[in-house]
């Protein structure tokens, strides 16, 4: 395991390359997908007999699951992915709200709209109490666990760190936010140990978006993120200045997926080896088409459907018990595939411009990139019970993670049994009974009686007493 907590205030530039080789070495994953592309059935039906055992699968079966292109094949993939999902998660699907509070971002990405050269963008950024006043809307709504976006702005890190640290001080009535994770680019040892001041960080989340260095560059002309190597090495950086949950991510579109695919498991995989903590989450994005954009709008950068679905299934094979996380635009039909075969996490809502749950930010501030309207987040709940998955608005048991049984840095199946899936509930139960109509409380009321079906005896008795108590008007209620 590497060092932890060194003295010096960043990485040299001998150092950022040479880590970022042992990372991604495109020609290396480049020859394992060739010797992938033609698996038998049989060798297929093997790794997903080895992927049920719930042990995760190396690079070259993901690779050969990834080349797999047989309809029926595929399927056997996806009801393969259904069983390790349900084994991992149960149907819990955690539930998340984006903030943007800055569209300053002084990178110049292709795919994206607020990249600096869009004039048409009206750029703002909060104040701590446009901040505040925009997370007291979505606590009122029922959320718990926010997703604050930065990009790269102009400001710097003192600014995220103000911005991590208001979102923790907000309060409405007795509710307050459990969890803030942050959206960021890649950012040096100092200012990484100066952001830990803000408070119990969540997961901070740097995607890649393309491991492909050439792909990379054409689509990143300028800005820090044009540094294709300092953003590859940044999770090396963070977990040197203590910060160990950690998210990666595609941007499903930027190149060849496979290729990219792969290069995500691997670089989890070397985060494993080296530092012994793999990434917490992987959030899998679609390119979206967007005006002022004009990488976005390249048709060949569209990514189907039934493609989407089998990258979501294999990358769940491959690494049974880390978030997959999903924040593009999907179809309920499509959004229920992904959910069935793989997503456990479900960003709610648009994080378009700062102001959009207020209702006081100028749309113009959007740069026309509306990832979706401001969904109710009831509608949301009561359309994943209705279809019998369990809306997961609980993030106590990330903030006990550090003190459960871990599993590869991920909650172990019997911490899922018997923390997890009683929080869920209990987190929805008082949900449905502050904010639901009597529709949705009667949607979830029945979905909660068929979960508590599922737990042992024990559990389910504690989770029952609990229930009790929050319906005598106790509220943060957990085992």
């Amino acid at each position: 395991m590497a060092p932890t907590g060194s003295g010096s205030s960043e990485w040299s530039r001998e150092r950022i390359e040479q880590t970022a080789r042992s990372i991604c070495d495109p020609p290396a994953v480049w020859a394992l997908l060739e010797q992938a592309a033609a698996p038998e059935t049989g060798q297929v039906r093997d790794i997903l007999h080895r992927a049920r055992e719930m042990k995760g699968l190396p690079a070259e079966d993901a690779a050969a699951l990834i080349a797999v292109a047989d309809e029926d094949l595929r399927q056997e993939i996806r009801d393969s992915a259904r069983r390790v999902r349900e084994t991992a998660f149960g149907r819990r699907i955690s539930l998340c709200a984006p903030v943007c509070p800055t569209n300053r971002c002084i990178n110049d990405c292709l795919y994206c709209p607020l990249r600096r050269s869009n004039s048409r963008v009206r750029r703002s950024a909060y104040t701590d109490r446009d901040l505040q006043r925009e997370i007291v809307s979505l606590l009122d709504e029922g959320h718990r666990h926010l997703v604050l976006v930065f990009g790269d702005d102009r400001s710097g890190v003192p600014y995220v760190r103000d911005m991590v640290g208001a979102a923790y001080g907000v309060r409405s009535g007795l509710r307050q936010v459990q969890r803030v994770d942050i959206n960021v680019d890649a950012l040096r040892l100092d200012e990484l140990r100066l952001l830990q001041q803000s408070g119990p960080l969540g997961t901070y989340h740097v995607f890649q978006e393309t491991y492909d260095p050439q792909s990379y560059a054409a689509l990143h002309p300028e800005g820090p993120k044009a540094d294709y190597d300092r953003r590859l090495t940044c999770h090396d950086r963070a977990l040197e200045a203590g910060v160990v949950d950690l998210g990666l991510g595609l941007l499903l579109g930027c190149h060849d997926w496979r290729f990219d695919v792969i290069a995500l498991l691997q670089h989890s995989r070397y985060l494993s080896d080296i530092h012994g903590q793999r990434a917490h989450s992987f959030t899998l994005q679609r390119m979206v088409p967007a005006p002022g954009a004009p990488a976005s709008r390249e048709p060949e950068r569209r990514l189907a459907d039934e493609d989407f679905a089998h990258i979501v299934a294999v990358v769940r094979l491959a690494s049974p018990y880390t978030d997959i996380v999903l924040s593009t635009p999907a179809s309920s039909e499509v959004r229920r595939l992904l959910v069935g075969v793989g997503v456990s996490r479900v960003v709610v809502g648009s994080k378009s411009y700062p102001g959009v749950y207020t209702g006081d930010g100028d749309p113009e501030a959007a740069g026309h990139l509306t990832i979706d309207r401001p969904r109710a987040l009831e509608r949301l709940v009561y359309r994943m019970a209705e279809v019998g998955f369990v809306p997961n608005l609980c993030a106590a048991c990330y903030v006990q993670r550090r003190r459960a049984p871990v599993v590869e840095g991920i909650i172990s199946p019997q911490v899922a049994t018997d923390r997890c899936a009683p929080n869920a509930l209990l987190a929805l139960k008082e949900y449905v009974m502050d904010y639901a109509s009597s529709e949705t409380q009667t949607v979830v009321g029945r979905l909660i009686q068929g979960e508590l079906a599922r737990l042992p005896e024990d559990v389910r008795q504690l989770t029952l007493e609990l229930m009790e108590e929050a319906e005598a008007g106790l509220r943060g209620q957990m085992l």
